[in-house]
């Protein structure tokens, strides 16, 4: 019966040490949290982009103003991360409307044929891509 007991006991403890995860660590209050991908990953993303855009058929022109349309959006978004007034859901709702304008814009852009192209291309990319890393877990 002791040996039973014990048992159970030493695979019980293996068991939650094996179901142990790592929990990441919480950024200080006024400190920004890591970012979700390095500069060399950002970097690289975005050559593949540029190479996605070159691949659709856009011209060097078209390109520029892609580039242009990105800095722009960026730009934005880090305005809507410093607002502090506005709430999460807030913040998510405004992102999603530049994303929507930057979709039409990019449309704009290349045009309906060179647009298509593209969208597939980038959706055949992001497959190939790791997922970004899980979010920090709120207090």
């Amino acid at each position: 019966m002791k040996k039973t007991i014990l048992v159970l006991l030493v695979s019980g403890l293996f068991a939650c040490g094996a179901n142990a995860q790592d929990v990441p660590a919480q950024p200080k209050p006024g400190q920004n949290p890591p970012p979700m991908m390095s500069k060399e990953q950002m970097k690289e993303r975005r050559e593949m982009m540029m190479k996605t855009m070159k691949d659709a058929g856009a011209t060097d022109e078209q390109i520029q103003k892609y580039k242009d349309l990105l800095e722009d959006s960026k730009k934005k978004n880090d305005e809507i991360k410093k607002d502090a007034a506005l709430t999460d859901d807030e913040k998510k709702a405004k992102r999603k409307e530049i994303m929507t304008a930057q979709e039409a814009k990019v449309k704009e852009i290349l045009g309906d044929e060179k647009f298509t192209k593209f969208r597939e291309a980038m959706k055949a990319m992001r497959k190939d891509m790791p997922p970004p890393p899980p979010a920090a877990p709120k207090n």
